[in-house]
Parts: C-alpha cells; structure tokens; sequence
C-alpha cells in the first residue's frame, strides 16, 4: 500500500473512531450503510471521479454530498467526503478502505449490543457449512451463468433464516466481494470476517487437524497450551483428516505447528532423498 491511500485510510480510521464509540450498537446501522454506499460505488463508474488528483478536495467531498445525502445517515456521508478529500493510490483502494471500516463498524456496534460473539459464531458456522459443502461453495462463487445478486439471493435463501440480520449482512458481503488474492473468495471472506471478531474479543481462531476426532478433555488442553503459548484466548476450528494418521496440526495466523504422522514421514523421506 502507497503512502498516500496508506495515510488517506489511516485518517478515516482515526475521524470514524469517536463517532463509532458514540454511536454504540448503533454502529451496525452505520457499519450496513457503508458497505451498502461502498457497493454502490463499486458497482457504478463513481470510484474515478471521488479519487481523481486531478480534482479539487473540495469539488470530490461535494459530489460524495450529491451522491449520498439523503440516503445514508450524515454521519456515512461525511465519513465519505473527509475520504474523498484524501489521496488515494488506486481508485480500488478506496473501495477497499471502506469495506474494512464498513465490517468493523458492524462488529463494533454488535459489541456494544452485546452481541459480538453471537454475530461471529454465526458468521463461523455459515463457514464451516461453505467450507464442508462443495455445491453450495460452488454455487457462491463468482461464474459467468449467474449474477452477483443472484448469488446473493442464494445465500439469503440459504442461511438468512438461520442467522441473525448483522451477520447475514457481512455475510452478502462475502458473496458480493472478491478478494485481491490468488485464491480466495467467499471461504476466505468469511474466515476474514471472522477473525476480526475474534480479535475484538482478544481471540485467535486456531485450525486444528487431527486423525480422529478430539475429546472434550483434550480440546480444553490444547486450548489452555495454546493461550499460555500465543497469549491470547484460542478459538479452536477442529477438522478430522485420516490421511495425517496421527498427532495433530495446528495453524494460527502464520504459525504453524505440525506433529503429524504424516508429516514426520514426509521429513523422513526428505531426508532420505535429500
């Protein structure tokens, strides 16, 4: 990131942090709204003119007024003008920037609603379906046979009954964007999403693969070594795979430890061949 989209965000984080803290559980109005403009943005030829250099601050924060007044809450347009008086590198980057504050306003306020862990567990089993169902992870992901809102519409009919209204917000979002990544899409959207609740809460999500499934006693283990060792409360997402044939693997952030059997074996052989 350049320095001037990185300290044009850097100043949007900064100006929206009070208004967010006020706002309270109201934040998962605003957090809706942005990502609803940011979409809009997207979705129409708005991201040129609102970065162009080549205008005047003052001339982009007035057409972010024309655009939105009247439609998003004051406060959403004015979060948007103070950005489109700033530089950005790339007109994407914008849209990026308000992505990440849009979700993190969601969070925010269903923290202060006191409803932060319930948002994130639903977001994580939503993942957990995605991620365990290839036809429905197929069916989510960008093809040239279907439209982005039908995609939607088809998480909507999916999970929208099963989830409450924040969650199933961030979760059209992780149908609707397409992440900057060599692979990515929505599992990757919603682990993203996820570990940003986790982080508000001071957890980490840990992956866990093990050759059969853990018990009860040995999840409250690992977890408790895992919090001594990373210093935050774990989060553990078990996966059984019989293929490691024993042990466990386990991979938080870009920590990854592995004590499988299989992946002794796989030393072993490299070592033998090497």
């Amino acid at each position: 990131m350049k320095a001037g989209t990185a300290t044009t965000r850097a100043q949007a984080e900064e100006a929206w942090a009070p208004v967010l803290a006020a706002a309270g559980a109201q934040g998962q109005e605003l957090g809706e709204q942005i990502l609803t403009m940011a979409h809009a943005i997207a979705s129409n030829p708005l991201r040129g003119p609102l970065t162009d250099p080549n205008r005047e601050p003052e001339h982009k924060a007035a057409l972010a007024a024309r655009l939105f007044t009247g439609r998003v809450d004051a406060r959403v347009v004015e979060l948007l003008q103070g950005m489109a008086r700033g530089r950005w590198s790339r007109p994407v980057d914008l849209i990026s920037a308000l992505h990440d504050l849009g979700i993190q306003s969601i969070l925010a306020g269903a923290r202060a609603g006191g409803t932060l862990d319930d948002v994130e567990q639903e977001v994580f089993a939503v993942s957990r379906q995605v991620a365990a169902n290839r036809e429905i992870r197929q069916a989510l992901e960008p093809a040239r046979r279907t439209s982005t809102e039908a995609r939607v519409r088809l998480a909507q009919r999916l999970f929208a009954s099963r989830i409450s209204h924040p969650a199933m917000t961030l979760v059209v979002w992780c149908v609707r964007h397409q992440p900057e990544v060599a692979v990515g899409g929505v599992p990757y959207n919603l682990r993203r999403v996820t570990e940003l609740a986790a982080a508000m809460q001071n957890r980490v999500i840990a992956d866990v693969v093990t050759a059969v499934p853990l018990t009860t006693r040995q999840q409250t283990r690992l977890r408790d070594i895992l919090a001594r060792r990373l210093g935050y409360d774990v989060e553990l997402n078990l996966q059984v795979d019989p293929e490691v044939i024993g042990g466990v693997r386990v991979m938080v952030r870009d920590l990854v430890m592995d004590s499988t059997v299989r992946h002794s074996l796989a030393g072993l052989r490299t070592a033998l061949t090497g």
